[in-house]
């Protein structure tokens, strides 16, 4: 089959071996399109720095050998050409799309497609992941659009744990298509002031058409004294303000620490893969409370794909470019800087299987 491996820090389009035997509640599908996902782009900067980050969190879902070749790509939609013995949800030729985790049967251990040297990610033919995070494509909702879902649930999902009310203010930071996300999941809720702080021109123009209150670029503008002035005038509700972080940048952890109203929230979507200082106390002194992603979420994927289906998320506006395999490198190239990206698509078979 063909793919697109990575290795020593190159892109090559190369015929690949194929995937192990389909487990019994695995699913085999033709891959219609998937997204490149900022971690992914991290693999591609430094994939050792990525593997011992990995290692020390002794975090199961996605070692790999970085001196072995992989396939990158988990935001997937497709087409399902074979089902495990025990799979009863799925057929072949059902349209899924899901998160992409898949279960070594001989090891009992999931790892996410694309961070194995043995499980390929999606940036090829096919992939094989488990039927229990696959969900049916909706009727009327292309496949291009579906692949979207796995990206903007994590902004529903992180809005989910963490806690936001109608009452309280959001500030988003990072306008990708993880903070889009955020942006979408906070106004659901009714939040009254959502901000959105993105350098990007293109990203804050995308911001404000999701729903964003206010959006600035902050070479220009403060994002928090803009609320800080806000809540001087009388427009925002009257709860906490809560800085979803998605950009990943680093610092930010350590200056929102400093510089966001006492008794605020961070809510870290994105955070970087190298060290850097912070100071504790400066959080426990401000009573600003930090979660990495703990918390009770409901049907956040399934909320997305709704949402998708129905014509609340303007799918097309997060599409800025679609390719086909050979062109997976110069994609990663432009995204390392994204002034006019927001989601590029690797479709690896061409737009024959994207309607509804």
């Amino acid at each position: 089959m063909r793919a697109v491996q990575f290795l020593d820090g190159e892109f090559r389009l190369a015929d690949v071996p194929e995937l192990p035997p389909l487990g019994p509640r695995q699913l085999r599908v033709e891959v219609a399109a998937c997204g490149i996902c900022g971690s992914d782009l991290t693999v591609s900067k430094d994939a050792d720095r990525f593997c011992e980050v990995v290692e020390g969190a002794d975090y199961p879902l996605a070692r790999f050998d970085p001196e072995r070749p992989i396939v990158l790509g988990h935001e997937f939609s497709g087409v399902v050409t074979e089902a495990g013995a025990e799979v009863g949800d799925f057929s072949v030729g059902d349209r899924v799309a899901g998160l992409g985790i898949v279960t070594d049967p001989a090891t009992g251990v999931p790892t996410i497609i694309g961070y194995s040297n043995t499980y390929h990610g999606a940036f090829g033919d096919f992939i094989t992941v488990d039927a229990f995070w696959a969900r049916h494509v909706p009727d009327g909702l292309s496949l291009e659009h579906a692949a979207l879902a796995e990206p903007l649930h994590v902004g529903e999902m992180h809005v989910q744990r963490s806690g936001l009310t109608a009452a309280d203010s959001a500030l988003v930071i990072g306008c990708g298509t993880i903070g889009l996300g955020a942006i979408v999941a906070a106004k659901a809720r009714g939040v009254r002031t959502v901000i959105a702080s993105e350098p990007s021109p293109k990203r804050r123009e995308l911001a404000a058409k999701m729903g964003a209150d206010h959006v600035v670029d902050p070479a220009e503008q403060d994002p928090i004294e803009l609320y800080d002035s806000l809540v001087q005038q009388g427009e925002t509700g009257d709860g906490i303000l809560i800085a979803y972080e998605c950009s990943g940048r680093a610092g930010m952890l350590g200056g929102l620490l400093h510089r966001l109203p006492y008794d605020s929230r961070i809510q870290v979507l994105a955070a970087p893969f190298a060290d850097e200082t912070v100071i504790p106390v400066v959080g426990q002194l401000r009573r600003i409370a930090v979660n990495f992603g703990h918390g009770p979420t409901e049907n956040a994927y399934e909320t997305v794909l709704r949402r998708l289906a129905d014509g609340e998320i303007d799918a097309e506006a997060i599409i800025t470019s679609r390719i086909p395999l050979d062109e997976v490198p110069e994609a990663f190239a432009a995204l390392r800087s994204p002034a006019e990206h927001v989601k590029i698509l690797v479709l690896p078979h061409g737009t024959g299987h994207q309607q509804g």
